[in-house]
């Protein structure tokens, strides 16, 4: 507010603060980042400090546990007063014949999942045997092949790309952009 107790213009409130909401950005934005957020306090509940452990658990255990395993909660110890940090435990979900190579890899996983965090987080892991959820299919399914008329029009239209690679990829995107149109 000015002297007179009109409205700061520059502000367009009573107070003549200027609004520090930051503008939405513009474009794409990964979902990932988008939901991360919005899952963090979920996770807090299960003994996670964000979903980043959720997000990342295929490059913390590697390909041979990442699709038999899944954490569910690090379940920590009670402190009692002027006690320090204890580390606490990893309590994962695993398919039935997978627990027993799992136990075999414990400590590494343990060593991993503590590199991921930077401190001895967790220092043991209890395995539950239980059925994994089922993920989708991560393959979609081939695409149909271009009919003669369609084959002859893509090529029309790369004839000028000089770089095969590029003509390559570009033929790719067209197969599929026509068979789904």
């Amino acid at each position: 507010m000015d002297k007179s107790g009109n409205l700061n213009k520059k502000s367009g409130n009573k107070t003549g603060m200027r609004n520090t909401r930051a503008a939405p950005k513009k474009g794409a934005q990964v979902l990932g980042d988008i939901i991360g957020s919005c899952l963090t306090p979920l996770c807090r509940k299960q003994g996670f400090a964000s979903s980043d452990i959720l997000r990342h658990w295929k490059q913390i255990v590697g390909p041979q546990f990442a699709d038999c395993t899944e954490p569910e909660r690090i379940r920590w110890p009670r402190r009692t007063e002027g006690e320090g940090f204890r580390p606490g435990t990893l309590v994962l979900h695993c398919e039935g014949a997978q627990s027993v190579f799992l136990q075999h890899e414990q400590a590494t996983i343990i060593q991993r999942v503590n590199a991921y965090f930077g401190y001895p987080a967790v220092d043991r892991i209890q395995i539950l045997q239980r059925p994994m959820r089922a993920k989708p299919d991560r393959h979609p399914d081939p695409l149909r092949p271009l009919t003669r008329s369609e084959t002859v029009a893509l090529d029309m239209q790369l004839e000028g790309v000089k770089d095969d690679k590029m003509a390559e990829a570009l033929r790719r995107l067209g197969h599929a952009v026509l068979v789904k149109s």
